[in-house]
């Protein structure tokens, strides 16, 4: 199934605001989906190691629904693949604040390793506006980063993926049961590794009914910000929820509504 993303760009243009806070934590949910937000994996009747996909989340902070994220993913031929992110405020948010952030890759699966070659992450809030680019030159064995007015040119060594391409990464291994202790990613103009722990299952009641899920934890060495990650096994390692927490308390949630394949 194509998924189409029409509906998400017909985004209601208003004059620039100041941002309100609740966006803020609607921008760090985006942040956290795109990092490592797992999704379902399964073969494809290509050959290929994807299915395609959509999967609806509700984000939410300081216990209020803020927003909804959409993951959309596609085969596009014979080892190839397209994944896509819209995050967008609902509710009163939507009236108080304009925006929308959206995120696009586009790779190949060559010898069952995942390379990225095109990504771009655009956010648009009224009065903030950010746009990354990255283009991976596997041949070269360098990748070409831009964020903003940054531009940098850094080494790509195999296992460097951008923050969309680091979840199937990452699935495969789980599904190997061998995952790794961190992983490196490609985020706005450097490289960035992150600490990776099992913490053991829990089974999480959601729409989709209970879900046996294992625990996941992502972090850096010496920082108070840590982000827990649920994932299902026998839904097609589906993510339930994901979570952000600094200094012990959570700033920010999100959680499975609906996935269709």
């Amino acid at each position: 199934m194509q998924a189409s993303l029409s509906s998400l760009n017909r985004w209601p243009a208003r004059a620039p605001t100041r941002m309100h806070p609740r966006m803020k934590p609607l921008i760090r949910a985006f942040t956290l989906a795109s990092s490592l937000l797992l999704t379902p994996w399964a073969m494809a009747a290509d050959g290929l190691p994807v299915a395609p996909f959509q999967a609806r989340y509700e984000v939410y902070a300081s216990g209020f629904s803020i927003g909804e994220a959409v993951i959309t993913l596609i085969a596009t031929g014979p080892g190839a693949y397209q994944m896509s992110s819209d995050v967008r405020p609902n509710g009163l948010v939507a009236l108080l604040a304009s925006g929308r952030i959206h995120e696009q890759v586009s790779g190949q699966i060559r010898n069952g390793a995942i390379r990225p070659l095109q990504y771009e992450r655009r956010l648009d809030t009224g009065s903030k506006s950010n746009h990354m680019q990255l283009r991976f030159d596997w041949s070269a064995g360098q990748v070409q980063a831009r964020y903003n007015s940054e531009q940098a040119t850094l080494p790509l060594a195999p296992g460097v993926v951008d923050p969309l391409s680091l979840q199937l990464v990452v699935i495969g291994d789980l599904k190997r049961g061998q995952t790794p202790s961190q992983y490196s990613l490609v985020d706005k103009t450097e490289i960035k590794t992150y600490q990776i722990r099992n913490q053991g299952e829990e089974t999480l009641d959601t729409p989709l009914g209970p879900l046996r899920t294992v625990r996941i934890n992502q972090y850096t060495p010496g920082k108070t910000r840590m982000t827990t990650f649920w994932v299902a096994p026998g839904k097609q390692y589906l993510l339930a929820r994901i979570a952000q927490e600094k200094n012990g308390k959570e700033e920010v949630r999100m959680e499975i509504r609906a996935v269709d394949y």
